[in-house]
């Protein structure tokens, strides 16, 4: 049953109880003051009942298309959308296409991605080539540009990270103006 025809029904219940309440209180012995203040609680029950219905029905929408349309990822390039797992990076990146400050903060968190990478790799050639040159002088050298390129490289990959986190939190973001703008 649809929200507001539940609240219909249910303000027609209440609607009608206080009518015969009211003719109770009315034909019996009872004074008009315990029916006012009656009568008052009744209304102001009835109205923030109807306020409570409202706010039920507007956060279970809500919270429906939030499950529907929203994304979380599972690590790499696979996500999870209205309880299924998606992946690959096309799939992903046309999720994204609903959020243009998503899609730029998810590809610029790529790119720092692939950057990170490319500084890991020459740290660890660099390695490599001091170990298999046997040259004693440039195994310090060599082993402080790796350890430095680990630690610039760790430093990237938090930072991308933390970009592409931001993109999906603005891409949900958009997805609940988006049901905003459809209501």
């Amino acid at each position: 049953m649809h929200p507001e025809q539940d609240y219909l029904q249910q303000l027609h219940r209440i609607r009608c109880f206080t009518a015969r309440y009211f003719q109770l209180l009315f034909s019996s012995r009872h004074s008009r003051r315990l029916a006012c203040i009656t009568g008052a609680f009744v209304l102001l029950t009835t109205f923030e009942s109807r306020a409570q219905l409202s706010a039920d029905s507007t956060l279970q929408l809500t919270r429906k298309w939030y499950d529907k349309e929203t994304i979380y990822l599972r690590g790499g390039n696979s996500f999870v959308k209205n309880n299924v797992i998606y992946s690959g990076g096309k799939a992903l990146r046309s999720e994204f296409m609903i959020s243009p400050g998503g899609l730029e903060l998810y590809l610029k968190s790529k790119r720092t991605r692939n950057i990170a990478l490319l500084v890991s790799l020459a740290g660890s050639a660099g390695s490599i080539v001091s170990l298999v040159s046997g040259n004693r002088d440039n195994l310090r050298t060599f082993f402080w540009v790796s350890l430095g390129t680990g630690i610039v490289s760790s430093a990237l990959t938090m930072q991308a990270n933390n970009q592409r986190d931001q993109a999906v939190w603005l891409r949900n973001r958009d997805a609940m103006i988006l049901m905003k703008a459809e209501k």
